[in-house]
């Protein structure tokens, strides 16, 4: 199960059984990573303890039976610090059972960003997620204008992670290629994925050259050339018209 952090979203961690018409005794408690988080022992009202004091819709029913009606949590408004294993422990004085869970609450990016940088031999695409939780995984990849599909992972030469004040990591990829495994015109592509979860986001960068993507090529000045012939074009026509 995976749930936004802080987004208002309520979750219900249902605990089904059976029990015997002769089962009594009954105990039900909520354990999250091994902490006592909710209890319920029938005729008394279910309790909120510890990490969920309080974050716990008691009212709740999960059935109208009255040995199973409060057996599940309503969690109101789920944040990263109650994120876990959560385990369902049910009693009676003849027989106990569990199940456990896995909740993965997670926070997206606060920024992605895709940039390339030259040393004259080789070309590097560095990838920069920031304040993201639980860590992300990151991918740099290519392919053509036409050819989404047909993924060319580029190979990882720097992984950077660094754990942040809020709890949350930012975390940086680096791969370097040679210009002529890369053509003009491909796209360079950072997938940011959250284990888990259903989360995928991803920014694109259009390749070219540094002389070209800053409009010079040899030692030339295109647009600044292109912007003279116009002029003097102009002119021309201006004075031939005359």
């Amino acid at each position: 199960m995976a749930v936004k952090n802080n987004s208002g979203e309520e979750v219900i961690l249902d605990c089904d059984y059976s029990l015997r018409p002769d089962d009594d005794d009954l105990a039900v408690k909520w354990y999250l990573n091994e902490e006592v988080v909710y209890q319920w022992i029938p005729p008394r009202k279910p309790q909120s303890l510890g990490r969920l004091k309080d974050k716990i819709d008691l009212s709740f029913m999960a059935t109208n039976d009255p040995k199973s009606v409060y057996r599940a949590m309503k969690i109101t408004n789920p944040t990263s610090e109650i994120a876990g294993e959560y385990k369902c422990f049910v009693s009676t004085f003849t027989d106990e059972d569990f199940s456990s869970k896995q909740m993965i609450v997670f926070e997206p990016e606060k920024t992605l960003s895709i940039e390339q940088k030259s040393d004259g031999n080789s070309i590097n695409f560095t990838c920069f997620a920031t304040e993201v939780y639980p860590i992300p995984k990151l991918i740099l990849f290519k392919d053509k204008k036409d050819d989404f599909h047909n993924r060319n992972p580029l190979k990882i030469m720097q992984w950077d992670t660094i754990r942040t004040s809020s709890g949350r990591f930012s975390v940086h990829i680096t791969a370097t290629a040679a210009f002529k495994s890369i053509a003009p015109g491909s796209l360079i592509h950072c997938e940011l994925r959250i284990s888990g979860t259903a989360y995928v986001k991803r920014k694109t960068l259009l390749y070219y050259p540094e002389a070209l993507r800053n409009g010079s090529y040899g030692t030339g000045n295109i647009t600044h050339q292109l912007l003279i012939l116009l002029i003097y074009f102009i002119f021309f026509k201006m004075f031939v018209t005359s």
